[in-house]
């Protein structure tokens, strides 16, 4: 071979070697830009590239189809429970009806009409006091029992008076019962509602406050005419949904909250899921669960007993009564009076 073509050669070996360098190059570069984005791109795109986790998708469905499906059970339980607000409402208006005839079918003085109409509200201000006590020890459950029980024996001992003294007696019976019915209510319905749908039931117990104001003042309008037993029809005819509502909770569940505060877990995990429809429960039964922890941290373990902490809560407590139930006791009583 001739130096020339030796050099031919030479030259075009290193200029192939060359070439496939160049390629091997190129291509390990294209590799790397599919694979990797650079650091502008990655800066760009900010946090919100990032997918969400396959577990804050579940969860997310989840509550959606919670949110969607809402067990009837949970309305039943509003129900039943804010029963114990219509009676509160029905006595704080039936009882003004009442005083009308009854003051001139057994001669009752202003005195007696005023310890008949603010002895049941100095009742049930003490058993509201001592309701929080009784919640915290026997439960919500046994609390409305007792409720609907004590205000049926109550309107029992009104209809069949036969003096003053026992419609005395009648209404201190009747006071205990809304006082414990009042505590107890708004709680029962907010621990065993879904927290998507607890504001709006809690709401249901307002309603039948007004509900029973109404119905009371119909019932005053339809026996006004019976001028010596038409008030013991008034004040007897609570016993009907004080009975419904007592009957109806010999068959409910208790507040699940309640029951994880005692240490019943497993009680109150099968009581949940019943109240949910049978869907996952986890989730809630680990928040009621922290949550009452750190009431009890907050509180010095004395969270479960119901007790009162604080200058605070007398405060909320006061001013949270509403005037209104205090006035519509006696307020026909006064228009005749003023007018004669």
């Amino acid at each position: 071979m001739s130096r020339k073509s030796s050099d031919d050669y030479n030259l075009r070996s290193m200029s192939n070697l060359m070439g496939e360098r160049r390629k091997r190059e190129s291509d390990d570069g294209e590799r790397s830009l599919i694979k990797a984005p650079s650091s502008a791109s990655l800066s760009s795109a900010g946090p919100s590239a990032a997918s969400p986790a396959p577990a804050d998708l579940e969860r997310a469905a989840r509550k959606q189809f919670q949110q969607d499906v809402t067990p009837g059970f949970v309305y039943v339980l509003a129900v039943f429970s804010a029963i114990g607000g219509f009676l509160f409402g029905y006595d704080t208006g039936v009882v003004s009806g009442a005083m009308l005839l009854l003051k001139r079918d057994m001669n009752i003085t202003a005195l007696w009409q005023e310890l008949l109409v603010s002895g049941t509200v100095a009742a049930a201000a003490v058993s509201a006091l001592l309701g929080g006590y009784l919640n915290g020890l026997f439960g919500r459950r046994v609390c409305i029992l007792t409720a609907s029980f004590t205000f049926a024996i109550g309107g029992i001992v009104l209809g069949s008076a036969p003096n003053k003294e026992a419609l005395l007696v009648g209404r201190l019976i009747v006071g205990l019962g809304l006082g414990i019915a009042s505590m107890t209510v708004p709680v029962y319905i907010a621990e065993t509602s879904p927290p998507h749908l607890r504001g709006r039931l809690v709401t249901i117990n307002t309603l039948f406050i007004t509900a029973g104001q109404l119905i009371a003042s119909l019932i005053d309008g339809a026996f006004s005419y019976m001028q010596h037993e038409g008030w013991r029809y008034m004040l007897s005819l609570s016993v009907v949904p004080a009975l419904l509502q007592f009957l109806g909770f010999l068959f409910l569940p208790e507040s699940p909250r309640w029951l994880i505060q005692k240490g019943l877990t497993q009680k109150a995990r099968r009581i949940l899921s019943q109240i949910r429809g049978n869907q996952n429960i986890d989730e809630e039964y680990d928040t009621i669960k922290s949550s009452i922890e750190e009431e009890e941290k907050d509180c010095g373990g004395e969270f479960n007993q119901g007790s009162f902490q604080g200058n605070t809560v007398y405060l909320a407590a006061i001013f949270a009564v509403p005037p209104d139930n205090f006035l519509a006791c006696p307020a026909p009583l006064s228009i005749p009076q003023s007018s004669a």
